[in-house]
């Protein structure tokens, strides 16, 4: 989602710019954020200081963060074995790049 709303954020700036607001298709982008937005809630808490700003703690009842699942050790939720393909193919277009330079 953060992908494409940052494709979809210069778009919806530009009919807000140029004065649609009332069109169909700024009407779509916002019916597309407020779907991405449904589950986000909770607190975070800044610490402000000379103009910076800091995140120092966050929660939420919907977080998908969960101390027991973020490990690279074995655990009942993620199966390591499952990156493997993934970064094979990840990988493959830059092993096919360098085939064709050595060809």
């Amino acid at each position: 989602a953060a992908h494409l709303k940052d494709e979809l954020m210069p778009r919806y700036a530009n009919l807000i710019y140029t004065g649609h607001w009332f069109s169909p298709e700024r009407e779509m982008l916002q019916a597309s954020i407020d779907q991405t937005q449904k589950q986000v809630n909770g607190i975070a808490r800044l610490k402000l200081y000379k103009g910076n700003a800091w995140v120092v703690g966050r929660k939420s009842p919907n977080s998908l963060y969960h101390l027991d699942y973020v490990t690279f050790e074995e655990d009942s939720v993620y199966d390591q074995t499952d990156a493997e393909g993934f970064i094979r193919l990840n990988a493959l277009r830059l092993r096919l790049g360098k085939m064709a330079q050595q060809k």
